[in-house]
């Protein structure tokens, strides 16, 4: 009872066969599926697989299996082992790097010795990218399924792929269901939502289509009315109607005679109001054997190998291939390709198999099942290792399925897959938790109390990875207590204490610091020089987090030299990039070359050995030298990215905290806001309280940059409630938020008091912070005649003389050279602080120069006339009407003549004037429109080309132009003939 044709899905495969010609054309994507099971999503997926393969598209298709704990990769795995077979390999030259990652899915295209090398979602994505749309390779098709049992990395690959897809010619289309919530039904939305995916909704039929539909099952042009009211309960669900046409027909209460179909009313077939009464139904009429070999099939998952069941039913090869054609041929089961594998066409069928079953029934089924699996693939390669798990627990082992969880969460660990790993232990403990003493006592799996011990501590490296304290900390004092009541090895308590300590030492110093002195007491009375150095790694982290910068800089390089007598294998490997990372933050204080030099050290030794979460640590590290350096942000958003996929989670609030930060300093706040909102729900999840509360002040700087000092006042003091007296919250809160809206306001004293009260509160903590607050206070303080020089010296002493904070600190030493009789020294370092400031948001420089003019028309230096002229215009420009009419207060004071209110001469047309376009710019719109240069309108309007720049700029997005080209070919209809 297939249907033959699709029913009501015009609109579906049009956009489907839309997506496919816009890969063929280079503009390949995302494409969602969803819908309520049994709609038909996967059905749809095999009609573009089709099509694909019609037009010569390279098809690959894999599918998610649901699963207690989802293997990494799943997907993804399935449809590249279907594409090694079919000959596809990743041999050409470009690919020679990403053959190992691809080789940990594929063993054949890059298996190397020493165990599985480390993948991780961005590095596999990149990876299927260049091995599927190389130039000369043929459009490809990615069909991935039923995403809601989705693993996080294969939803983090998706996540990538959406973003990079475009300008490609490989299209992936994903199906997921919308009527249960799921991680891979949030990743859909949120994909769609940043119009970085399309999403097509598959509707159920109306009662119109369920009609139709039934007629193209019965090949008839009509379905009889009888039919029709056997399909009442269908629920406008495709699958349904397939399945109560089957169970009608296989039961005899629907049959074809010479005048048609017949609904016989003799016949009564409890047709259920689900589907799985249907299944049910089937099963009974299928008699006894088949419904065994099913119900062992079912125990091995929706997808099953059918050479294990002879095993597990104890039923001879042929019988168990004669009932599989029997279980096809009733719709039941369908091959999935040609490698002996068979799929239940609906998960439902499964499960109502399952459901039948009697639990000692199933226990008995699941041991088999095991022992199969087991004895076919040794070592429980792949996903192996989690259905043997299942079936441990199904029969009631629950001490063997917990030894195999540990072995999937450590194999995850490896690939970098934090969330899953952890998920796996905590599933592991659980199961060690629960067995019986009788379990515990005569399981093969080793003492129970040794394995929970190994849970546990493979729990607590997963939880420390990614830094989650919280939840890591009641695991390991757990833990430590029940080894020394068993009498545990000590070194095994001090690696859990170090591990313990690095995650804690910026929000719990003082656990950290107990943790450290009891590691460091077993590894002097041990002597073991290897659990010293890593001690020292740990305590260099925490002296640095603590503002100890000479005593982190010491314990750093003695661990970094005792790894490197040890070959920088192994362990020293680890200690080596941890201590690298303690250097290079404190060499970025004093000498950002050198710090730059100890990161990019820490990036290739991690990458080298294949330590993924220390190579992300390393990535991030390099992203904050170009953020400090120039405000690049590209290094860190690919940190952020690989982060957040990994589940290194305090790594990646910390990346969020800074580029909210860095997005601050732009004219992009929608993205600033949203960045910092996203790190506050981080660092409250995980208990960085500190980094919350500097989270809460960025919004309150956002709020102060857009005129609401309300809001700013409000949020800094909800950030000060967060963390109550702490330093370095004090020291943004009154130093950045505060200050920013006084100065937006043209309140310099308020801020120059505001600042000053910043480095009172911040007290030792101020100089280890780059934060702007320095720069505020260092050019209020030469601005007001204070101790300028004084600030700047602070201020360079604490390692903030870099980016946006050195441009501010220039601007800062030129009033003190100005006003020391240095005219020119002055004029210079004024230039090169516009120079540094010219990635930021212009008003920034508007601002720093509306600060030193009357210091600059006073002692006679730079260009405080021109300044004040075009910072007025820019201002206006910017919506800083407050700080523009002061610029204009200067200058009337002066004797210069004033800038009008940013009035042109040009009529507005209403279509421009809704778009909030002045009369200035509509006079430079008109212009650029006649194709004249900067300079060639600066000189007609009689303003600076830097204001016509600032000006182009305010068009460009006021109209929604791509840039400077389009905005010509736009002005072109608004200029006269």
């Amino acid at each position: 009872m297939l249907c033959p044709v699709l029913i009501d899905r015009g609109a579906e495969l049009h956009a489907l066969t839309s997506a496919l010609d816009s890969a063929r054309d280079g503009a390949g994507g995302v494409l969602f599926l969803t819908g309520d099971a049994g709609i038909g999503k996967s059905r749809l997926a095999r009609e573009v697989f089709a099509r694909a393969a019609e037009r010569g598209f390279l098809v690959l298709a894999g599918r998610a299996a649901e699963s207690v704990v989802p293997m990494p990769f799943r997907p993804i795995t399935e449809a590249l082992m279907k594409a090694a077979r079919s000959g596809l390999a990743p041999d050409a030259p470009e690919m020679t790097g990403y053959r190992p990652t691809l080789g940990a899915l594929v063993p054949e295209w890059g298996a190397q010795e020493g165990g599985e090398p480390e993948v991780s979602p961005i590095m596999l994505a990149e990876a299927l990218l260049r091995l599927l749309t190389p130039p000369g390779r043929p459009d490809a098709l990615l069909v991935l399924e039923d995403l809601h049992w989705a693993d996080p990395e294969t939803l983090a690959m998706l996540d990538y792929l959406a973003d990079n897809l475009p300008g490609t010619r490989l299209l992936c289309v994903a199906t997921v269901r919308d009527s249960e919530p799921s991680a891979g039904l949030d990743l859909a939305r949120a994909v769609v939502a940043r119009r970085a995916a399309r999403l097509v909704e598959v509707p159920r039929l109306t009662e119109r289509s369920v009609s139709e539909m039934a007629a193209a099952c019965l090949r008839t042009d009509q379905a009889p009315a009888g039919v029709r009211r056997l399909l009442a309960d269908c629920d406008g669900l495709p699958f349904a109607v397939e399945e109560i046409l089957a169970t009608a027909t296989s039961s005899g209460q629907l049959v074809k005679s010479a005048s048609g179909w017949q609904v016989s009313a003799g016949v009564s077939t409890a047709v259920p109001a689900s589907i799985l009464g249907s299944v049910r139904n089937r099963l009974a009429a299928l008699g006894p054997v088949v419904t065994d070999v099913l119900a062992s099939a079912a125990v091995l998952g929706r997808q099953f190998d059918w050479t294990m069941l002879p095993a597990i039913a104890q039923v001879a090869e042929p019988e168990v291939l004669a009932v599989l054609q029997r279980a096809q041929e009733v719709q039941l089961i369908s091959p999935l390709g040609g490698n002996g594998r068979f799929w239940f066409r609906h998960s439902l069928t499964r499960q109502a198999i399952l459901s039948d079953l009697l639990p000692p029934d199933l226990a008995r089924r699941s041991a088999l099942a095991a022992a199969a699996i087991e004895t076919a693939h040794p070592g429980l390669p792949d996903s192996w290792c989690e259905l043997a798990a299942e079936l441990h627990e199904a029969a009631g082992d629950r001490v063997r399925a917990a030894a195999l969880m540990l072995q999937v969460g450590r194999r995850a660990v490896r690939q970098g897959a934090l969330r899953s790993a952890a998920a796996s232990l905590r599933d592991a403990h659980d199961l060690i938790i629960q067995a019986p003493p009788s379990d515990r006592q005569h399981s093969e799996a080793p003492h129970s109390q040794q394995l929970a011990n190994e849970i546990d501590e493979a729990l607590v490296h997963a939880l420390a990875l990614t830094g989650d304290y919280d939840q890591l900390a009641p695991v390991a004092e757990q833990l430590i207590a029940r080894m020394r009541r068993t009498g545990a090895e000590p070194r095994r308590q001090a690696v859990i204490r170090i591990m313990s300590a690095r995650a804690g030492s910026e929000d719990h110093p003082e656990a950290a610091a107990r943790h450290l002195s009891a590691a460091r007491r077993i590894a002097g009375q041990l002597g073991d020089r290897e659990l010293a150095s890593r001690v020292d790694a740990a305590a260099a982290h925490c002296a640095l987090d603590a503002g100890d910068l000479d005593r982190a800089d010491q314990l750093a390089r003695s661990a970094l030299a005792s790894a490197e007598r040890a070959g920088l294998g192994g362990w020293a490997a680890e200690v080596a990039v941890e201590s690298l990372e303690v250097i290079g933050r404190r060499e970025r204080l004093r000498d950002m070359a050198a710090a730059r030099d100890a990161f990019g050290r820490a990036y290739q030794l991690a990458t080298d050995r294949e330590l993924e979460v220390l190579r992300i640590m390393a990535l991030h590290e390099l992203g904050t030298i170009d953020m400090l350096e120039f405000g690049g942000t590209d290094r860190l958003s690919e940190a952020r990215d690989l982060a957040h996929r990994a589940g290194a989670a305090s790594t990646a609030i910390v990346i969020d905290l800074q580029l909210a930060n860095s997005w601050s300093l732009r004219t992009d706040l929608d993205r600033a806001l949203a960045a910092a909102r996203q790190c506050e729900a981080g660092a409250s999840r995980i208990g960085a309280r500190r980094i919350e509360a500097i989270a809460i002040n960025i919004q309150a700087l956002v709020a102060a940059l857009r005129g609401d000092r309300r809001g700013a006042e409000q949020g800094a003091r909800r950030a000060e409630s967060a963390l109550p007296d702490d330093p370095e919250v004090l020291f943004s809160t009154w130093g950045v938020s505060r200050v920013t809206a006084s100065l937006l306001r043209d309140d310099l004293t308020r801020a120059l008091e505001e600042s000053e009260a910043a480095l009172s509160y911040g007290g030792a903590m101020a100089m280890t912070s780059p934060r702007r607050t320095w720069g505020f206070y260092a050019i209020l303080q030469a601005a007001f005649d204070k101790d300028g020089s004084g600030a700047i010296k602070e201020a360079r002493a604490a390692g903030a003389a870099v980016g946006w904070n050195r441009a501010y600190l220039l601007y800062a030493d030129a009033v003190v050279q100005g006003r020391d009789g240095h005219a020119d020294r002055a004029t210079e370092l004024a230039a090169q602080a516009a120079d540094l400031l010219v990635p930021y948001a212009p008003w920034w420089n508007d601002l720093a120069r509306r600060i030193v003019a009357p210091a600059a028309l006073k002692d006679g230096w730079g260009e405080p006339v021109t300044w004040l002229r075009e910072a007025t215009a820019g201002l206006e420009a910017s919506g800083q009407h407050r700080l523009a009419s002061a610029c204009r207060g200067i200058l009337r004071r002066a004797g210069e003549r004033v800038p009008r209110s940013g009035r042109g001469d040009a009529q507005v047309p209403p279509q421009m004037s809704r778009l909030g376009i002045t009369s200035r710019e509509m006079d430079v719109f008109l212009l650029v429109a006649r194709g004249f240069s900067n300079a060639e309108i600066a000189q007609r309007l009689f303003i600076s080309p830097k204001t016509v720049e600032t000006h182009v700029a305010s068009l460009v997005a006021k109209t929604g132009q791509a840039g400077r080209r389009e905005l010509v070919a736009h002005a072109a209809r608004y200029s006269p003939a």
